[in-house]
């Protein structure tokens, strides 16, 4: 009988899915899965298999994925579009707008308010803070079996699109094959940078007085 366990991450684009993902696979007992997927059908002689979307569906919270471990991430809207402008070139597709930012932060919302088994949210800005605690607490959770050394990525080569060539300099954002190899291969760091926003007017003041963000950032307008 084979009792792996289903573990997926998922959020928004540009939330850390990806880099959450490589850094749980870093753990002995973990097949990671490098495409993104919306489930998990692959078998695995490992305790948990793990995989990511970066897109956050309802069926994820039905009976359809209640077998699953599922681990939510989103990130604060200024440098999630900020990012999403610098690979787009300022054209955002509809899939990637703010109004479906909006809606996954309310679901997200949702289930940090309203917890439920087997569904961990988390903020892309507390995985990191006082030695990544937050998130050890979750993995302690779940009941993954690690050491620190699964957070220095100096110690592996992450995989996100497989058989992309890693470079030792950073592809134009763009290239975003490339440039997502690049970039799950740094220091596992926050990257919220004030220097990194770049947002127009309009990205700002919808961003900065929407109520839902403002629920989950308080604080956002201290930013300017």
């Amino acid at each position: 009988m084979n009792t792996t366990q289903k573990v997926l991450v998922f959020g928004f684009p540009h939330c850390g899915t990806s880099i959450l993902k490589s850094i749980i696979g870093h753990i002995e007992d973990v097949e990671e899965i490098y495409e993104e997927i919306v489930s998990i059908d692959k078998k695995s002689d490992k305790k948990f298999i793990l995989g990511k979307y970066p897109w956050t569906i309802d069926d994820f919270f039905g009976k359809k994925y209640e077998d699953y471990i599922k681990i939510f991430v989103i990130r604060n809207p200024l440098f999630v579009f900020s990012s999403l402008n610098k690979r787009f070139d300022y054209r955002i597709p509809a899939d990637h707008n703010f109004a479906q930012y909006i809606n996954t932060l309310k679901k997200f919302i949702n289930y940090k308010t309203n917890p439920k088994k087997n569904i961990y949210t988390i903020k892309y800005e507390d995985l990191f803070k006082n030695n990544y605690e937050e998130l050890k607490k979750i993995l302690d959770d779940i009941g993954f079996k690690y050491d620190d050394i699964i957070f220095d990525n100096s110690k592996y080569n992450n995989v996100i699109i497989p058989g992309t060539k890693l470079t030792n300099d950073p592809p134009q954002n763009r290239n975003h094959g490339p440039y997502r190899t690049w970039q799950i291969n740094q220091k596992f760091k926050l990257n919220n940078d004030i220097s990194k926003i770049d947002l127009n007017e309009d990205q700002k003041e919808k961003i900065v007085n929407n109520p839902y963000v403002l629920q989950m950032y308080p604080d956002i307008k201290s930013l300017f």
